[in-house]
């Protein structure tokens, strides 16, 4: 049976497009990407660190002067949440995505072949390995992260 054959009896996959990128993703829109990133990020901290840097007896301290500790906290708040909660919540949510396609996926091939012969089960082994890769991708990127954002 061929993979075709299966994708078309599943209805396709409306949430996962792995050849996306190679159809209509252009070398100008990563390079957007890149610039819209670094651009924003300048923007978005410049102008704070402006205001709340001081230079006191010859020693710079960025972040140090505030209006208000409710202006401070907001601050603190929005980076543990721009810097930490927001992608981590998005990391496991992309990985818990691509884990709930494979296991759509091995599903329809187990019932496909449904004969119980040592291709199935080769191709049933190999599939769990692919999603064990996966799952320990995605808590090896989490687990990095995460000890990168505590440690600055």
């Amino acid at each position: 049976m061929s993979v075709k054959s299966v994708q078309g009896r599943r209805g396709g996959s409306r949430w996962v497009h792995p050849f996306w990128s190679k159809k209509f993703l252009k070398r100008w829109m990563i390079y957007a990407a890149m610039t819209f990133a670094w651009i924003g990020g300048i923007l978005f901290v410049i102008p704070v660190a402006i205001v709340t840097t001081t230079v006191s007896d010859g020693i710079c301290l960025a972040f140090f002067l505030w209006e208000s500790p409710t202006a401070r906290m907001a601050a603190f708040v929005w980076g543990i949440f721009g810097d930490f909660v927001i992608p981590v919540i998005l990391f496991v949510y992309c990985y818990g995505r691509i884990v709930v396609v494979m296991r759509r996926q091995m599903r329809v091939m187990a019932a496909h072949n449904a004969e119980g012969s040592a291709q199935m089960n080769a191709s049933q082994a190999q599939s769990k390995r692919i999603k064990w890769n996966i799952i320990k991708t995605m808590i090896s990127v989490s687990t990095i992260y995460y000890i990168k954002s505590i440690s600055t």
